[in-house]
């Protein structure tokens, strides 16, 4: 795993890996035009790791009183919102690659700006 996503948690740090290869795996059923059905299930599967991961990140915050915990449940949140978008209002394929796109740049961002940075700093 490049070393931009590692943390200071292991735990964070293999669901970190599992992240990528799920936001990897979304951006495959994107890339063949052909199979909504796979993209749908890539991005059901992101988004129940998300929650899991996100739930775990909650816990160890409340756990160290970490300083930031309001702000970055917001972040969670924000990014949990573009699935729940995605869930209510299907897009047409053709924007499957502005979506996966988006979506990337958000979990990506999530993990390399928020997460590794948070799990780095003393609580």
């Amino acid at each position: 795993m490049d070393s931009k996503y590692i943390s200071s948690v292991p735990e964070i740090d293999a669901q970190h890996e599992n992240i990528a290869g799920l936001v990897s795996s979304l951006q495959d059923a994107i890339a063949r035009k052909d199979r909504r059905h796979l993209v749908h299930q890539a991005l059901k599967q992101l988004h129940q790791q998300l929650i899991a991961h996100f739930a775990f990140e909650d816990t160890l915050m409340v756990r160290v009183s970490h300083p930031d915990l309001l702000q970055h449940r917001k972040v969670h949140k924000r990014v949990l919102c573009l699935f729940d978008n995605y869930f209510e209002h299907p897009p047409d394929p053709i924007d499957y690659d502005h979506l996966g796109k988006l979506i990337a740049e958000k979990v990506h961002g999530h993990v390399v700006e928020d997460d590794c940075r948070i799990s780095n700093e003393p609580g």
